[in-house]
């Protein structure tokens, strides 16, 4: 019958491998192994040594000669020589270096010691080149992510599930942030206005569910009696975790208000205008229909005297009129005053009408009196007209107002005659 060993006590000893058992161990094993002694020569490599630097025993029969194949670059191979004595003097433990293999490629090795009784050193041997090559991806794809998070004014917030603040970071541009590291640990909804963190509780939920990024969220603070205003965006990660980015946006917000300001006013400023020239266009309507009924009466008078004389188309009538609007400038011009005037009415119209006449203030007696008091007048004394040739003519001017129905004064017209 056979058994296990036991000690006094009844503790089970460790079994009794043997000498082939343990050879059959290191053959097998995945991991390279290399047995030195205590002169630093090799006693032993396992075919996983072979496979995986394809050297073989009669290749390393050193550790001298090892570092001379394996590191034939002489400043490379001076620092791998250093830290390969302290490894096989046991003032450390592992270590990792770029061996150069037996057929030229070079590979990342991780060395670790273990001690042997009788002053033997086991090396074992890992190649670590996928996982080196891995780690420096990361590495470099942390530095990256890093400078990104550094350049944005955001807060990076990681969550758990339920939105408790696992991490967070600030980039340099970010104000001063609503979440620090002080609050980990914290539910960040927790740490927000109670409206605000029901509003993020269901973007975390949401996200969760539909494992896309939620609805941006915006909200405000008031601190120090200061408003500020920010906007929450949460996007997923793996294994149930959830990115919170937070940015400040109270001077984007400031901006949005003034431009609502000054839409509006433009808005009030474009309103205003268009009455303005609604009331213009209005008032001008009416003034050229004064001015029709009023030329009309003219014309039909000066027709009727015509008749009554029998000089119809004989004689030039004697009445020359101007129409001007409320500003006293001329709008028409009949035949007559072009006449008298010499100048054609398209050269008249648009210049005061006070510019027609030199001496005793004609003009402005008509444009105070008549416009301004919406009085008829006739001056009593003549005055001169001064023609387009220079010359003067004397002529009696008569003034009389065009009002519309309310009475206001929207026009006159200036009547003159020979003296």
């Amino acid at each position: 019958m056979t058994g296990k060993k036991t000690t006094r006590d009844g503790a089970r000893e460790s079994p009794d491998l043997g000498g082939d058992v343990c050879l059959s161990i290191l053959r097998e094993a995945p991991d390279g192994f290399v047995l030195l002694d205590g002169e630093g020569e090799c006693r032993y490599l396992n075919p996983a040594f072979t496979r995986i630097t394809g050297y073989t025993l009669e290749d390393v029969p050193t550790l001298a000669l090892w570092f001379e194949r394996a590191h034939p670059n002489p400043a490379y191979r001076q620092k791998v020589e250093e830290l390969g004595q302290a490894l096989f003097s046991g003032a450390r433990d592992a270590m990792v270096a770029g061996v150069v293999c037996r057929d030229g490629r070079v590979r990342d090795i991780e060395f670790r010691r273990a001690s042997i009784e009788g002053g033997s050193v086991l090396f074992t041997v890992r190649d670590v080149t996928e996982q080196a090559l891995t780690e420096e991806n990361l590495r470099q794809a942390t530095s990256e992510l890093t400078a990104v998070i550094e350049a944005f004014p955001d807060l990076f917030i990681r969550l758990n599930a339920d939105g408790t603040i696992l991490d967070s970071r600030a980039g340099r541009l970010a104000e001063a942030p609503i979440v620090s590291r002080a609050h980990l640990g914290r539910r960040v909804q927790d740490l927000l206005p109670a409206g605000v963190g029901e509003a993020l509780s269901a973007a975390l939920q949401e996200t969760l569910r539909a494992n896309t990024a939620a609805v941006p969220l915006e909200f405000s603070r008031t601190v120090a009696g200061e408003t500020r205003h920010y906007e929450a965006r949460v996007m997923p990660l793996q294994e149930m975790h959830l990115m919170a980015i937070i940015r400040e946006i109270t001077e984007r917000k400031k901006a949005e208000e003034e431009l609502n300001r000054h839409r509006e006013h433009l808005e009030e400023l474009v309103a205003e205008r268009t009455a303005e020239l609604e009331r213009a266009n209005k008032q001008l309507e009416q003034l050229l229909y004064y001015i029709e009924m009023t030329e009309r009466k003219a014309a039909e008078d000066w027709l009727d005297l015509s008749v009554e004389l029998g000089s119809l188309g004989v004689d030039e009538p004697g009445e020359a009129r101007i129409t001007t609007d409320a500003a006293g400038s001329i709008v028409i011009v009949d035949m007559a005053a072009e006449h008298l005037t010499g100048y054609p009415g398209d050269e008249l119209a648009g210049k005061p009408v006070g510019s027609l006449f030199s001496g005793l203030g004609v003009g402005e007696h008509l444009v105070r009196e008549v416009l301004g008091q919406g009085r008829s007048v006739e001056c009593a004394v003549g005055a001169e007209l001064v023609r387009s040739d220079g010359s003067k003519e004397v002529v009696r001017v008569s003034g009389d107002p065009i009002a519309d129905g309310a009475g206001t004064v929207i026009g006159m017209v200036c009547t003159f005659r020979k003296a």
